[in-house]
């Protein structure tokens, strides 16, 4: 499910970069990859934008406690755990020899989401095999403190890069956790005085 977002995203991104180049575009100018590979090198192809998943948050907004009915039957009610609604954070990290064209990159990813800051089946048709609605992209502007903790996690040298928050993702397997049986039928008990009386 995250993978299938996350190429999702990528081709978009790709396509939108090879309609700014006039289609002269590598096919994959942007790469699903992580940032280092085993042995600590970095794992972006070289002149290509990298996107890579730097972290998942749950969003806790609309969480529920509560079970949720799967399904219904004369005897019995089955439920199921609510989905988790989940954010994930996104970066684009540019790896070209010219930094010109590194910037150029991280322009035009800008304005991708800009033009377009939500994905859903009007104008991203194949989200429809996703099992979410919409994506919703929100720029995460990181201090510089920030910025130097997590390329020094990563392990490399600062390349120009940009972080998206994208908004929401729901992992709702739908599996049964508990089973109620149904109320057949509400009366009173003959034996219990009306204290009206």
């Amino acid at each position: 499910m995250i993978g299938q977002t996350l190429e999702l995203i990528r081709k978009e991104v790709n396509d939108y970069i090879d309609t700014k180049l006039g289609g002269t575009a590598a096919e994959n100018r942007v790469v699903l990859t992580s940032f280092v590979d085993e042995t600590g090198n970095i794992a972006i192809p070289s002149d290509t934008v990298g996107l890579s998943l730097l972290n998942i948050e749950e969003e806790k907004i609309l969480k529920t406690a509560r079970l949720t009915p799967l399904q219904y039957s004369e005897q019995n009610t089955q439920l199921a755990n609510p989905p988790i609604n989940l954010n994930l954070q996104l970066m684009f990290a540019t790896n070209f020899t010219n930094y010109e064209e590194s910037l150029k990159h991280i322009s035009f990813i800008i304005s991708c989401f800009q033009t377009r800051p939500v994905f859903d089946v009007d104008n991203t048709p194949s989200i429809q095999f996703l099992e979410t609605k919409k994506l919703v992209f929100e720029l995460n502007t990181l201090g510089l403190e920030q910025q130097h903790y997590i390329w020094s996690m990563i392990g490399l040298r600062y390349m120009p890069s940009i972080i998206f928050k994208v908004k929401m993702l729901s992992i709702d397997e739908q599996d049964v956790a508990h089973e109620v049986p149904n109320i057949k039928s509400i009366g009173t008990d003959p034996n219990i005085k009306d204290t009206n009386d």
